[in-house]
């Protein structure tokens, strides 16, 4: 606001803003100068409000100019200076889960490092084109993980987990290579007096790992058997290539194994296509208690003699019958 002193009054009267960053100077107001009162009588003021979007953490400066013409016809100018410091209001940490699906788990521990309760009204992951999300912070009837209150406490951390389920088939994803964006988060906020804020982060990169040209994922298998009770394992198969496989498959047993194959330990899986897959079942017998692991796959392409070795492919708790 700018207020007339003089006891005869001002008059064409120009106030404008800027905003000093340490990377930028921005106009706020009024960045072509015009006047914003022909005359302004004595006692009276202008004022104007301005709004801001913030982006940039530490000190900035907001100046303040103001222009006017006296009643002697002389034009008279002064600026205020206003130093403020921006804070980061939350930290965010992140973190990376691949499955052997090629999904992601992202977990984004999200803490207030303001001295105020924040009312958080949105956390959410913008996946990248590559990619689909599913928001894994709402319970099965909809309602938030966080229902029992939507304020976050000053110095405490809320974790938000989001599932990435890749767009690409197969043969695309053999050939991506490097570091993949995954998305960007998007968090809005209310302060303690209403004020809405909101970060949006740069988008998340992880690096990819090289996939082999044969891919080998259980799809089913029990977490939980007793000794000397027979199950079953399905393995998924899949050719990441673009060319045909036809496969032969060896089981060794694991030395002081815990769980052993049972059956037939050659098989023949047959042909599988270019980008494609084939689920195999194999039969297996628990015979001591505690964690083991399930091993070993020897897989042989028929067509060029390659072979392909799997040490472990999973870990399964048993119990005594």
């Amino acid at each position: 606001a700018v207020v007339s002193t003089q006891s005869t009054g001002v008059r064409d009267v120009v106030l404008k803003t800027d905003l000093q960053t340490s990377s930028q100077r921005m106009p706020l107001s009024n960045p072509t100068g015009q006047a914003m009162v022909s005359k302004l009588v004595p006692g009276d003021n202008i004022s104007e409000v301005i709004n801001h979007e913030v982006k940039e953490l530490g000190g900035q400066l907001l100046v303040c100019s103001v222009s006017y013409i006296n009643t002697s016809g002389e034009k008279l100018m002064f600026r205020k200076y206003y130093k403020f410091q921006v804070l980061k209001p939350l930290d965010i940490r992140t973190k990376f889960f691949p499955t052997p699906d090629d999904e992601i788990f992202l977990e984004a521990a999200v803490t207030n490092t303001t001295p105020h309760s924040l009312h958080m009204q949105k956390v959410a992951l913008v996946p990248s084109a590559i990619y689909n999300v599913t928001d894994l912070n709402f319970l099965p009837n909809g309602e938030s993980i966080f229902a029992d209150s939507d304020y976050i406490n000053p110095e405490d951390t809320w974790q938000y987990v989001f599932k990435l389920t890749p767009k690409l088939d197969a043969h695309e994803k053999a050939n991506v290579k490097g570091v993949s964006s995954v998305g960007k988060l998007d968090i809005g906020w209310l302060s303690n007096f209403g004020e809405k804020g909101r970060i949006q982060s740069s988008q998340l990169q992880r690096l990819i790992q090289p996939q082999g040209e044969l891919v080998v994922t259980v799809q089913k298998m029990p977490h939980l058997i007793s000794t000397n009770k027979q199950f079953s394992l399905v393995l998924r198969l899949r050719n990441t290539t673009d060319r045909k496989y036809n496969l032969h498959l060896t089981l060794t047993q694991l030395p002081n194994a815990g769980v052993i194959w049972i059956g037939d330990t050659k098989k023949v899986v047959g042909e599988i296509f270019a980008c494609s897959f084939i689920d195999v079942t194999l039969d297996l017998l628990p015979v001591k208690s505690g964690v083991w692991e399930i091993g070993e796959l020897h897989i042989e392409n028929l067509l060029t003699n390659k072979k392909f070795s799997y040490g472990t492919i999973g870990q399964i708790l048993v119990g005594l019958d």
